[in-house]
């Protein structure tokens, strides 16, 4: 019997007196702007170029804490500093989206596709809903039209003389950044915005008569019978499964809950190390030999977006493998990625449950998943516990 309340104070306590406290004390850059991006186990600057991504997502955290959390200033203050320095030097008035900037702000890489731009326009929107200051919603407005944009072309670019392979993470960025602005379009719109999202993903992602979400894909959903092309991303295929139950959320589809259930259940069993416990990042969907060097690392983010989705199942569906499995992938997760002699969570650990990285962020991965999921798995689990008794039976 799954004891809520408990529950709801280990989600809590690892957001507001872990994860929160380590990157708002080592991150912020106070003399020019923006933050440190990567950071050492303790603290110290690894690097003072800063990814645009990261900044934007950072920005986000921070801003949606303050939204939905709790109304403290330091938090908006955090948030307001990063989207400052990303209005000023993530793009310029010319059309040109950065990928990397120095630290003073200087280009360092254009952006290779829309991600960092829907990041950032999900920055924008954040701070909108966190301070009500309208040119905060006009810039997201203004950088989301230049994302759809950018995602679109990208997916329409066909060269029929290469395979050239379309990645899981963008589409599904579009995703999370269209129901983002939704609080700043009219119903119509979302619809809209919503079906284009829905499509990027679903036609080159979705491979139908097997129902599986590759991480790899050519235009048109085409499988590639190769190693990228039997890949499925863990981390990736839980973020959009959620994704998708926010943007049905309401609706009662039945079918993209089932869809949604069947992929998630099915990873569970696939992705879980019986050897030394915590999910995989990555699976091959015809159980090939693994070719990567790192297929039995395991990633925070990639536990806690599947302890967010199975939150978010369960409390939909009411399915006990959600929460059998949500049980057994919490207790992993809780046990080992803490770190114990500082501040933050362990990014990556080894089969033998050892940091592989002296690091808090890579270039790719920061705080973004480990902010958002902890506080909303612990609002699912408030909610959750305010009515235990009704829960109580089925959640064994």
């Amino acid at each position: 019997m799954i004891d809520f309340q408990k529950l709801t104070a280990d989600y809590k306590g690892a957001l507001l007196e872990q994860v929160v406290p380590f990157w708002l004390k080592h991150s912020s850059d106070g003399l020019c702007g923006g933050y440190f991006d990567l950071l050492s186990a303790t603290g110290e600057i690894i690097d003072g170029n800063k990814y645009v991504s990261l900044q934007a997502q950072q920005t986000w955290a921070f801003a949606w804490l303050y939204a939905n959390v709790e109304k403290q200033p330091a938090w908006l203050e955090h948030a307001r500093q990063g989207g400052v320095f990303l209005r000023q030097f993530a793009h310029h008035e010319s059309g040109t989206w950065y990928a990397q900037l120095d630290r003073r702000g200087r280009p360092v890489a254009l952006a290779a596709d829309s991600t960092p731009v829907c990041f950032l326009a999900m920055a924008y929107a954040q701070l909108y809903a966190a301070t009500a200051n309208d040119e905060w919603a006009a810039l997201a407005k203004q950088t989301f039209a230049h994302g759809v944009e950018a995602c679109a072309i990208r997916t329409n670019a066909v060269d029929d003389r290469l395979h050239t392979l379309h990645h899981l993470s963008e589409p599904a960025t579009l995703l999370q950044a269209t129901l983002t602005m939704q609080p700043l379009f009219d119903e119509d719109a979302n619809k809209e915005h919503v079906d284009a999202a829905l499509s990027a993903l679903f036609g080159t992602f979705l491979e139908p008569r097997a129902n599986v979400l590759h991480e790899y894909a050519l235009p048109g959903s085409a499988f590639l019978n190769t190693p990228e092309g039997r890949s499925q991303h863990v981390g990736l295929t839980f973020r959009v499964s959620g994704l998708l139950l926010d943007a049905y959320a309401g609706t009662k589809n039945q079918k993209i809950t089932a869809q949604v259930l069947s992929w998630c259940l099915r990873t569970c069993e696939l992705a879980w190390d019986e050897v030394s416990a915590g999910l995989l990042t990555r699976i091959d969907q015809k159980q090939q030999p693994n070719l990567r060097s790192d297929w039995q690392l395991k990633w925070a983010w990639v536990q806690l977006e599947a302890l967010n989705t199975l939150a978010k199942l369960y409390w939909q569906t009411r399915h006990p493998d959600c929460a059998k499995w949500f049980r057994r992938i919490h207790d992993y997760t809780f046990a080992r990625f803490p770190d114990s002699t500082t501040p933050g969570w362990h990014l990556l650990l080894d089969i033998h449950h050892q940091p592989v990285l002296g690091a808090k962020a890579t270039p790719d991965v920061g705080c973004f998943s480990q902010i958002r999921c902890l506080a909303e798995t612990a609002q699912l689990l408030t909610k959750a516990a305010q009515i235990q008794p009704t829960v109580r039976r089925s959640w064994i």
